[in-house]
């Protein structure tokens, strides 16, 4: 069996309980989630800030923290080009912090534009589409045959013989033959030591 990658450990174990993390990735395991969280919250980190943080944090060498930082760049997903969703998020969130601010002036105007941007940007002033009719779709009746006129092919009348005289021909040029053979038990010894660094 190969061994598992950093990464897939990483992808598997991130967080996880610890003691079902192998040993010997127990401590990357800890520093990745410690700079995963950070990089999570903070999005607008730069690598170089990551480095510094990990470096700092669990000193270890600048070539480690680049490495931790490959991998938590797969494991966040690109945040240097955030999705739809995710500008979504902030100018719903953009528009939280204005109606707050606004009622904290007590400024009702401003106020009611806040609430008014958000319902339509989140287009709570049109109706939910349809669902889908999904359970009414027929399926496309398929019948098996062996015509090859189907597929714009011309028909050979000789077809069956043919078949028949081929399988008459390789069938008597194949021969079997039993080859001896030894089972191998194994001791357990044999299997392949895995290297988890």
């Amino acid at each position: 069996m190969p061994r598992p990658s950093t990464l897939e450990i990483c992808q598997k174990h991130l967080y996880t309980d610890i003691d079902q993390v192998p040993v010997a990735y127990q401590e990357r395991i800890k520093r990745l989630r410690v700079a995963y969280t950070f990089w999570y919250e903070y999005p607008t980190k730069t690598e170089t800030d990551i480095r510094d943080h990990l470096m700092n944090e669990f000193d270890v060498v600048k070539s480690t923290a680049y490495e931790d930082i490959q991998i938590i760049k797969v494991l966040l997903g690109d945040i240097k080009n955030p999705s739809k969703e995710w500008i979504r998020y902030q100018v719903n969130a953009m528009l939280d912090a204005a109606y707050k601010l606004a009622k904290k002036q007590k400024d009702p105007k401003a106020m009611t534009m806040a609430a008014d941007k958000k319902g339509k940007y989140n287009q709570l002033d049109k109706p939910d589409a349809d669902p889908l009719p999904f359970d009414e779709i027929a399926l496309q009746p398929f019948e098996p045959t062996d015509d090859p006129t189907v597929l714009g092919l011309k028909k050979d009348p000789d077809i069956r013989e043919k078949k028949r005289k081929m399988l008459e021909k390789y069938n008597s040029e194949i021969e079997i033959i039993d080859v001896p053979y030894e089972e191998m038990i194994s001791d357990g010894t044999d299997t392949e030591k895995e290297d988890l660094l």
